[in-house]
């Protein structure tokens, strides 16, 4: 079970019609984990027989290569790790493993293995150690070698190594500075791909040594330079780029002398942008195997057999709390045209990652809880319709929960929609579920595919 906290949150329900609509979705939260985790992914895409490994249609031969090694980065590498570790007959010349967390007994007993834990969601000095480590092992490969990566999210913070003499602390505050700016995924990790010596396909152009890349999606594209910052995939994205990411969200002229100067050299081209030739790329094979729509399907599967369900979108970004208002008005117009559903209950399924623009002295908190949070308070009128919003890794900003859920009962008077709004503003959401309900706890959960949101809509009434 990935919910600690089951018990409490049901006791927010105040009648049994709506102690059965939050069971029901701690219960797909639940599924949702057990989907999500690499056991599962891993084996409905790889099997092995003999020295070949079955990658859905395609076909690899390891019999080839005279050593193999194995690297596994992010959130989900324990995990990742140790299925491949028990399933595959391969036989690992070292095995390096890049985690934000403890290490598993499994991995402690493993003695050619080397094991970081490292910093989320900043890298410290673990995270560089680590990535110089990695880096030095395939610099030392030859093209008869096999590095075999398992790709996870986190891997952009986790396994990194500043470029152009920046020390760690003053990347650490660029980083810093773009998080709490609220900057999309997709647009930090170019600014990272670029001031990084290992990111944006880097690490791959250092070797000769052959690289399977096994990667877990936690971005919205599903593309392998964007996942982890693209360590082993070629990028497209520029120096122009980064520059124009700065100007978008007006911090460019305040950035430290040094961090311009390497811009501006960029720019004129006294620096290269991240390499983009495939040619640099013919010993690397890059495998997405999990993703954020494959989770959002298999639920819709499960419930599809008894009610109406609708896959709103598998790419919810933005602001969280403009996310929140848009799907609460979505909920509202499916009950008010509730008599098209022929079932009790109507959900909405919905995936992405959303972000957070902080704000000097900001709270506690994290996207899918302020998305939740916004989300009950457009829904003061109490029609009823519910909302789980929670992060695959069990990690929703700086709090640790994973994220919330909500309903006609989480805001029960002009008092309470004060004190949400108030807490909202402060971006301190998860103080608001620890004093009200609704907070989901689930700890470690040794994966990360984004965020899942599951609306139910009771149409019975």
């Amino acid at each position: 079970m990935f919910i600690q906290n089951r018990d409490s949150l049901t006791t927010s329900a105040r009648n049994e019609k709506e102690k059965e609509i939050i069971t029901m979705l701690v219960d797909l939260i639940e599924t949702s984990l057990e989907l999500a985790q690499p056991i599962q992914l891993l084996s409905s895409s790889i099997s092995f027989e003999g020295e070949y490994m079955r990658l859905e249609d395609k076909k690899i031969n390891f019999s080839s290569y005279e050593k193999i090694f194995l690297v596994a980065i992010g959130k989900a590498s324990q995990t990742m790790a140790e299925w491949f570790l028990r399933r595959s007959p391969l036989s690992f010349s070292r095995i390096i493993i890049v985690s934000p967390y403890e290490k598993t007994n499994f991995i402690t007993s493993k003695t050619n293995c080397t094991f970081y834990k490292t910093g989320h969601p900043v890298p410290d000095n673990a995270s560089v150690e680590a990535a110089e480590h990695v880096l030095s092992l395939i610099q030392s490969l030859s093209s008869k070698d096999l590095c075999l990566f398992l790709i996870s999210g986190g891997g952009s913070s986790l396994f990194e190594i500043p470029d152009f003499n920046l020390t760690l602390p003053n990347y650490v505050s660029l980083i810093d500075k773009l998080h709490q700016s609220g900057v999309a995924i997709d647009e930090l990790n170019t600014i990272r791909k670029h001031f990084s010596k290992i990111k944006g396909g880097k690490l791959a152009i250092q070797t000769d040594a052959n690289i399977i890349s096994l990667i877990i999606s936690d971005v919205i594209s599903d593309n392998p330079s964007t996942i982890a910052s693209g360590p082993t995939a070629p990028d497209n994205s520029t120096w122009e780029n980064c520059f124009q990411i700065f100007k978008k969200y007006e911090l460019y002229d305040d950035l430290p002398i040094e961090i311009i100067t390497i811009i501006e050299n960029g720019l004129k081209k006294k620096i290269p942008d991240t390499p983009s030739d495939e040619k640099l790329f013919l010993h690397v094979r890059n495998y997405i195997v999990g993703n954020n729509s494959r989770i959002l399907r298999s639920i819709g599967d499960v419930l599809s057999k008894d009610y109406c369900v609708e896959f709103l979108d598998y790419q919810i970004k933005g602001e969280a709390k403009e996310a929140g208002r848009m799907l609460a008005n979505i909920a509202r117009r499916k009950f008010e045209e509730r008599s098209k559903c022929k079932s009790s209950f109507c959900f909405i399924i919905f995936g992405g990652e959303t972000t957070v623009r902080l704000s000097p002295n900001s709270g506690i908190g994290g996207r899918n809880q302020e998305l939740a949070l916004e989300f009950a308070l457009q829904n003061q009128d109490k029609c009823p319709i519910y909302l789980a919003s929670f992060g695959t890794d069990g990690i929703d900003g700086n709090s640790t929960a994973a994220g919330a859920i909500v309903g006609p009962f989480t805001i029960m008077n002009q008092e309470e929609s004060i004190y949400a709004s108030t807490e909202l503003n402060k971006h301190n959401s998860n103080q608001f579920f620890k004093l009200k309900g609704g907070e989901i706890t689930t700890g470690y959960t040794g994966t990360n595919l984004m965020d899942i949101g599951i609306i139910c809509i009771d149409v019975s009434e």
